[in-house]
Protein backbone atom coordinates (compact mmCIF):
# COMPACT_ATOMS: atom_id res chain seq x y z
CA UNK A 1 0.00 0.00 0.00
CA UNK A 2 1.25 3.53 -1.06
CA UNK A 3 1.65 6.25 1.74
CA UNK A 4 0.23 9.60 1.51
CA UNK A 5 2.34 12.10 -0.37
CA UNK A 6 4.24 14.46 2.12
CA UNK A 7 3.43 17.87 2.29
CA UNK A 8 6.92 19.93 1.62
CA UNK A 9 9.22 21.18 3.89
CA UNK A 10 8.97 24.30 2.45
CA UNK A 11 5.21 24.62 3.01
CA UNK A 12 5.65 23.60 6.70
CA UNK A 13 8.33 26.61 6.80
CA UNK A 14 5.97 29.35 4.98
CA UNK A 15 3.06 28.30 7.77
CA UNK A 16 5.33 28.74 10.47
CA UNK A 17 6.37 32.22 9.24
CA UNK A 18 3.15 33.36 8.57
CA UNK A 19 1.97 32.39 11.92
CA UNK A 20 5.12 34.28 13.40
CA UNK A 21 4.55 37.19 11.76
CA UNK A 22 0.65 37.26 12.52
CA UNK A 23 1.46 37.16 15.30
CA UNK A 24 3.82 40.00 16.03
CA UNK A 25 1.43 41.94 13.97
CA UNK A 26 -1.35 41.12 16.67
CA UNK A 27 0.95 41.95 19.75
CA UNK A 28 2.52 44.68 18.10
CA UNK A 29 -0.79 46.82 17.05
CA UNK A 30 -1.87 48.12 20.05
CA UNK A 31 1.73 49.68 20.39
CA UNK A 32 1.88 50.49 17.02
CA UNK A 33 -1.69 52.17 16.69
CA UNK A 34 -1.65 54.33 20.10
CA UNK A 35 2.25 54.97 20.47
CA UNK A 36 3.67 55.44 16.56
CA UNK A 37 7.17 56.93 17.82
CA UNK A 38 7.57 53.81 20.13
CA UNK A 39 11.86 53.82 20.21
CA UNK A 40 12.11 50.01 21.15
CA UNK A 41 9.34 48.78 18.15
CA UNK A 42 12.37 47.28 16.20
CA UNK A 43 13.68 45.51 19.08
CA UNK A 44 10.18 44.60 19.80
CA UNK A 45 9.88 42.45 16.54
CA UNK A 46 12.79 40.80 16.57
CA UNK A 47 12.14 39.52 20.41
CA UNK A 48 9.23 38.29 19.40
CA UNK A 49 10.00 36.72 16.04
CA UNK A 50 13.11 34.93 17.36
CA UNK A 51 11.73 33.92 20.12
CA UNK A 52 9.19 31.86 18.42
CA UNK A 53 11.57 30.91 15.64
CA UNK A 54 14.19 29.53 17.85
CA UNK A 55 11.77 27.77 20.51
CA UNK A 56 10.10 26.09 17.38
CA UNK A 57 13.79 24.39 16.56
CA UNK A 58 14.53 23.80 20.04
CA UNK A 59 11.73 21.60 20.01
CA UNK A 60 11.23 20.67 16.48
CA UNK A 61 14.71 20.85 15.18
CA UNK A 62 14.61 16.54 14.78
CA UNK A 63 11.60 16.88 11.70
CA UNK A 64 13.08 20.21 10.26
CA UNK A 65 14.78 21.30 7.47
CA UNK A 66 17.87 22.32 9.26
CA UNK A 67 18.39 19.23 10.93
CA UNK A 68 20.71 17.79 8.59
CA UNK A 69 22.51 20.61 8.11
CA UNK A 70 25.11 20.64 10.10
CA UNK A 71 27.53 23.43 8.89
CA UNK A 72 24.57 25.87 8.74
CA UNK A 73 24.13 25.14 12.08
CA UNK A 74 27.46 26.28 13.05
CA UNK A 75 27.46 29.01 11.40
CA UNK A 76 23.78 29.56 13.45
CA UNK A 77 25.31 28.91 16.37
CA UNK A 78 28.12 31.78 15.95
CA UNK A 79 25.55 34.37 14.46
CA UNK A 80 23.68 33.85 17.68
CA UNK A 81 26.52 34.91 19.73
CA UNK A 82 25.93 39.23 18.47
CA UNK A 83 22.56 38.66 18.25
CA UNK A 84 22.29 37.40 22.58
CA UNK A 85 24.83 40.83 23.04
CA UNK A 86 22.27 42.78 20.90
CA UNK A 87 19.07 41.73 22.17
CA UNK A 88 20.49 42.13 25.98
CA UNK A 89 21.59 45.54 24.87
CA UNK A 90 18.53 46.80 23.94
CA UNK A 91 16.72 45.06 27.31
CA UNK A 92 18.82 47.42 29.14
CA UNK A 93 18.14 50.11 26.88
CA UNK A 94 14.33 50.30 27.71
CA UNK A 95 14.89 49.41 31.31
CA UNK A 96 17.30 52.51 31.71
CA UNK A 97 14.98 54.63 29.74
CA UNK A 98 12.10 54.24 31.75
CA UNK A 99 13.87 54.76 34.62
CA UNK A 100 15.77 57.70 33.32
CA UNK A 101 12.86 59.29 31.70
CA UNK A 102 10.03 58.24 34.20
CA UNK A 103 7.75 55.18 34.06
CA UNK A 104 4.91 57.90 32.34
CA UNK A 105 7.20 59.15 29.77
CA UNK A 106 5.29 57.54 27.15
CA UNK A 107 1.70 57.55 27.65
CA UNK A 108 1.32 61.45 29.28
CA UNK A 109 -0.99 62.59 26.26
CA UNK A 110 -3.54 59.88 27.49
CA UNK A 111 -6.20 59.74 30.02
CA UNK A 112 -5.13 58.18 32.96
CA UNK A 113 -7.17 54.84 32.89
CA UNK A 114 -6.21 54.33 29.33
CA UNK A 115 -2.69 54.74 29.54
CA UNK A 116 -2.35 52.69 32.83
CA UNK A 117 -3.30 49.68 30.51
CA UNK A 118 -1.47 50.40 27.36
CA UNK A 119 2.10 51.19 29.81
CA UNK A 120 1.04 47.85 31.69
CA UNK A 121 1.01 45.65 28.56
CA UNK A 122 3.45 47.56 26.67
CA UNK A 123 6.13 46.66 29.71
CA UNK A 124 4.98 43.23 30.41
CA UNK A 125 4.62 42.39 26.79
CA UNK A 126 7.93 43.74 25.83
CA UNK A 127 9.42 42.13 29.03
CA UNK A 128 8.17 38.71 28.03
CA UNK A 129 8.88 38.06 24.78
CA UNK A 130 12.55 39.49 25.31
CA UNK A 131 13.23 37.48 28.16
CA UNK A 132 11.80 34.39 26.06
CA UNK A 133 13.84 35.54 23.28
CA UNK A 134 17.18 36.08 25.13
CA UNK A 135 16.62 32.54 26.69
CA UNK A 136 15.95 30.53 23.74
CA UNK A 137 19.30 31.98 21.90
CA UNK A 138 21.55 31.25 24.69
CA UNK A 139 19.93 27.41 24.86
CA UNK A 140 19.87 27.28 20.81
CA UNK A 141 23.41 26.65 20.79
CA UNK A 142 23.30 23.44 22.85
CA UNK A 143 20.35 21.84 20.90
CA UNK A 144 22.25 22.70 17.71
CA UNK A 145 25.24 20.95 19.53
CA UNK A 146 23.81 17.73 21.26
CA UNK A 147 22.40 17.37 17.60
CA UNK A 148 25.31 17.69 15.67
CA UNK A 149 26.83 15.03 18.03
CA UNK A 150 24.29 12.47 17.92
CA UNK A 151 24.33 12.71 14.02
CA UNK A 152 27.76 11.82 14.01
CA UNK A 153 27.48 9.16 16.34
CA UNK A 154 24.37 8.02 14.31
CA UNK A 155 27.16 7.94 11.21
CA UNK A 156 29.31 6.70 13.13
CA UNK A 157 27.30 3.33 14.10
CA UNK A 158 26.28 2.59 10.59
CA UNK A 159 29.63 2.72 9.20
CA UNK A 160 30.43 -0.03 11.98
CA UNK A 161 28.12 -1.94 10.89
Amino acid sequence: MASAPQPPQALYESLWWAFTLLLAALVLAPIYTQLPGFPFLVPNLVYIVVAITLTRYLFLLRISWLRDLLTLQGLLSLALVPLIFWMVENFNAFVIFFDEEGPDVLIRQFAPGEGEVLNNYLRAEYRFFGVWAIVAAVLMPFRLIYNGWSRYLKVRANRSR
